[in-house]
């Protein structure tokens, strides 16, 4: 099932989850599997638009991938916007970390807690507008940990037209990384003091740092290694 992850409700205390009430589901008008595919996606972002709504004011809430170490909870979160990577890369590295999520990342303001939203993978189908949503399961994706705690947050630039493979980057001043996650942000402004709070964020996991790349999977040694030193 491709919504297995987000259902453990029998040994998961549920707030610790982005969590809202149950979505009526419309059933496709045919049941091709070009009908079910398209009911899929829209479940998933309808799903996340209500745990986003839900947690206005409570999380701090970024468009990110993220994973964790293992063993530690130590965690890696990449802010981008859509198309730029953030599937392929979660998916990469949930093979060796644990998968939270390849969407949205909720942390507690006050102790860097992740809250896991381990839906499932949109992954492209090669048709314009079109992703299958696929099971961190069928993926062979990891687990996540049970208390995840953000250990580095680095925010993704993508460029194809560079010739370089290998990433670089840039760590930015507080002021830069906070006017360069705003963008990437949702319901901020419905936090207690939402600039303070991102800056607090960057204050105890380090530096934002800013890293332009050309595909998504020249990032996996660069951020195995953040994560191995975060652990």
């Amino acid at each position: 099932m491709a919504w297995s992850r987000c259902l453990d409700v029998e040994n998961v205390n549920t707030k610790d989850f982005l969590v809202a009430q149950p979505l009526p589901v419309t059933p496709p008008a045919d049941d091709s599997d070009e009908a079910i595919r398209w009911a899929l996606q829209r479940l998933s972002q309808d799903v996340t638009h209500h745990l986003i709504a839900a947690q206005t004011g409570r999380l701090l809430m970024f468009h990110a991938g993220a994973v964790s170490h293992p063993q530690t909870g130590a965690s890696v979160v990449f802010v981008a916007p859509s198309g730029t990577g953030k599937t392929t890369l979660s998916g990469l590295l949930g093979t060796t970390n644990g998968y939270l999520t390849d969407e949205t990342v909720g942390v507690d303001p006050t102790t860097g807690r992740i809250h896991p939203y381990p839906k499932p993978l949109s992954i492209a189908s090669g048709q314009p507008w079109r992703k299958i949503e696929t099971s961190p399961h069928t993926l062979g994706l990891l687990p996540a940990h049970p208390q995840p705690t953000v250990a580095r947050v680095v925010l993704l630039r993508r460029q194809a037209d560079i010739e370089d493979q290998s990433p670089t980057v840039q760590h930015l001043g507080t002021l830069d990384a906070v006017a360069a996650l705003i963008p990437e942000s949702s319901a901020l402004n419905r936090l207690p003091r939402p600039l303070h709070t991102v800056a607090e964020l960057l204050d105890r996991t380090g530096p934002l740092a800013r890293l332009t790349y050309r595909e998504a999977g020249d990032l996996v040694p660069v951020l195995s290694d953040v994560l191995n030193e975060a652990a």
